[in-house]
């Protein structure tokens, strides 16, 4: 990744955007509603790797929905050190034992379907995001919600 990595200033909603086509299908399919708002901020970041980790996020949302009013919100909010994109699904959630494991390496949790899930995805996810010096968080309700948190620290350079 250091070799193919390219900073610049980035729109969120551009990124956001390319992503959710990247998936409409799926979407469309699953019927899955979006609500998608306050998206305006601007972060410094390498495009294609920030497409690639929210492109990540959303699959996973789309592969763990499984009510029948389905729904995946995205908004960012803008704080005094940061800016944070925020994806939430209403989908089943994962279990308080296995959250503080979501990052490792092939894991896939003890109540997922294991042919739906490889363990790499979140993974990467965490590897890219401490590469690109952001964090990554996950909240979660099982049976209720899972809010994944990318925080995008704001740095001198973002100031100027």
């Amino acid at each position: 990744m250091e070799k193919d990595y390219f900073v610049k200033k980035v729109l969120l909603e551009d990124v956001v955007h390319t992503a959710i086509m990247d998936y409409m299908d799926s979407l469309i399919q699953k019927k899955i509603s979006l609500d998608v708002y306050n998206l305006e901020n601007y972060v410094y970041i390498d495009e294609k790797w920030i497409t690639f980790i929210i492109c990540q996020v959303l699959q996973n949302s789309i592969k763990y929905l499984n009510k029948p009013e389905k729904v995946i919100k995205i908004h960012s909010e803008n704080n005094k050190n940061n800016v944070v994109l925020v994806i939430e699904d209403n989908g089943e959630g994962i279990l308080d034992h296995d959250l503080p494991r979501v990052f490792e390496y092939g894991f896939t949790g003890t109540d997922r379907q294991k042919q739906y899930s490889t363990g790499i995805g979140l993974y990467l996810c965490k590897k890219l995001c401490n590469k690109m010096n952001l964090d990554i968080k996950i909240e979660s309700q099982y049976k209720k919600f899972t809010k994944v948190k990318i925080i995008f620290p704001k740095t001198n350079l973002y100031r100027q």
